[in-house]
């Protein structure tokens, strides 16, 4: 009881932290190349932790993203609730792949994520540059490798458990 306790008290802190990454403001050539937090730290859930359904936890942070930016409801919602599910449905394909592989494999989720963004903006009129769109795609990929290696460093269980 109490691993499956920690299990969650880990997903929710490092889901806040996420946001609060995301929130971090940058100068101007720092904010054009920042990764996509929510969505890798979604990914990483979704892909090393099958007792924890990310779907809705997902949707929720979309809301609170979408809340938080001022973006239309439901637009970071719906991409973070497609990368999860792809992730989930190919977590069996992911997990045999050595760590640089599955970073190149899912660089299409990040696509995928990115083009939500430019789809739904290009829809409500919201006008952005082409490098602001696809340059966190590329960071985000970038930070896959560190993220993932810093994240199973912190889930190691101690000697004394």
């Amino acid at each position: 009881m109490t691993d499956l306790r920690a299990l969650y008290l880990g997903f929710l802190s490092s889901v806040l932290v996420a946001l609060v990454f995301q929130l971090v403001e940058l100068p101007d050539l720092l904010a054009a190349a920042r990764p996509m937090w929510a969505p890798l730290i979604l990914a990483y859930w979704a892909l090393r932790e099958p007792r924890i359904s990310t779907l809705l936890p997902a949707f929720l942070v979309g809301l609170a993203m979408d809340v938080l930016f001022g973006s239309p409801l439901g637009q970071h919602a719906l991409g973070l609730i497609v990368v999860v599910y792809l992730v989930e449905r190919l977590r069996g394909i992911f997990i045999l792949f050595p760590l640089w592989q599955a970073t190149i494999a899912l660089l299409p989720a990040w696509a995928i994520y990115s083009f939500i963004m430019f789809w739904i903006d290009g829809a409500t009129h919201h006008e952005a540059n082409t490098l602001l769109r696809w340059l966190p795609v590329l960071s985000t990929t970038l930070f896959w490798p560190l993220l993932f290696s810093v994240m199973e460093l912190l889930r190691q269980p101690t000697e004394d458990e």
